[in-house]
C-alpha cells in the first residue's frame, strides 16, 4: 500500500527536477549580450572555459522566480515577445536561431556572432520601446520618484537596440525596465515599477560591442586570459575573485 510520504517525496523530486530544468535554458556557443555588458572580460572567460563556481540557494530562487516572470508576463504582441536576435559583426549580417545553432562550437566563426533575446518590443504612439523585465529584492529603491534604471540594465537594452536594427531594421529610440519584487511581504500588495529612458547613439554602442567581442574571441582562440579589470564585481560579487587574484597565468589549458 502506498504511503502519503512516498507520494510527497516522489512529487517533490519531480518538481525539483522541473524547476532545475527551467533554470538551465540552452545557450548557444556564441557571444551573448550579457557577456559584453560586464566590465571585466576575465570574468566572462572564466565562465566560458568552465570555471563554474555554481549557484547559491538564494541565487537559484531568484533565477527561478525570474524565469517564471518571463514565461508568464507577455507585455507585447506574440510576434514581438521573446524576439531572438543574432548578428555576425564580421560579415555584417543577421542570422536566424537555426543558422546560429548550426555553426559548430569548435569553429571560430561562432565567436563572430552576438546574440540575445528581447523580452518585449512595444509601440507607444509612433515610437518603438524595448522592454526588459528584471526581478529585484530592492523594489523600494526603484520606487523612489528620483530613481533611475541600473546602468547595466540600460546598457543591455542599448545593445539590444543595435541588434534589433541589424536583424529587423527596426529603430527603437526608447527603453523601459520593469522592476518586479521577488520579496513580496505578507499582506503587502506588490506593484511593479517601470522606468523608461532614451537610448544612446547606436554607432558608439556597436563599436564597444565589437571591441569586447574581439577580446573574448582572441582569448578563447589563443587560450589567453585577459588583463584583470578592477571593478565593483571584485568586492564580493564575482565567484571567480579568489581565483583571479592568485592567478598569474597568461594562458590556460
Amino acid at each position: 500500500m502506498i504511503k502519503l510520504d512516498d507520494i510527497n517525496e516522489d512529487i517533490y523530486f519531480k518538481f525539483r527536477k522541473a524547476q532545475t530544468e527551467a533554470m538551465h535554458t540552452e545557450r548557444l556557443g556564441t557571444i551573448h549580450v550579457s557577456d559584453i555588458i560586464k566590465p571585466c572580460m576575465r570574468n566572462v572567460i572564466y565562465k566560458k572555459i568552465g570555471s563554474d563556481q555554481g549557484m547559491s540557494t538564494e541565487d537559484m530562487k531568484s533565477l527561478y522566480f525570474g524565469q517564471c516572470v518571463h514565461s508568464n508576463s507577455m507585455v507585447a504582441k506574440p510576434e514581438h515577445h521573446e524576439m531572438f536576435l543574432a548578428y555576425d559583426y564580421v560579415r555584417d549580417e543577421p542570422l536566424t536561431y537555426e543558422e546560429a545553432k548550426e555553426i559548430p562550437d569548435d569553429d571560430p566563426k561562432h565567436l563572430d556572432i552576438i546574440y540575445g533575446s528581447i523580452d518585449d518590443l512595444i509601440k507607444v504612439g509612433d515610437k518603438w520601446v524595448i522592454c526588459d523585465k528584471k526581478t529585484t529584492g530592492s523594489i523600494d529603491y526603484f520606487s523612489k520618484a528620483t530613481s533611475k534604471a541600473s546602468e547595466s540594465h540600460k546598457d543591455q537594452i542599448n545593445r539590444y537596440r543595435v541588434l534589433l536594427k541589424k536583424c529587423y531594421d527596426i529603430d527603437a529610440t526608447f527603453g523601459c525596465v520593469i522592476y518586479i519584487s521577488n520579496r513580496i511581504e505578507k499582506d503587502k500588495r506588490d506593484k511593479p515599477v517601470t522606468i523608461s529612458f532614451k537610448l544612446q547613439d547606436m554607432e558608439t554602442t556597436l563599436m564597444d560591442m565589437i571591441e569586447k567581442s574581439r577580446v573574448i574571441k582572441s582569448s578563447l582562440v589563443e587560450k589567453t586570459l585577459p588583463e584583470r579589470t578592477k571593478c565593483f564585481l571584485c568586492d564580493g560579487m564575482c565567484p571567480y575573485a579568489s581565483m583571479c587574484f592568485s592567478d598569474e597565468r597568461k594562458q590556460y589549458e
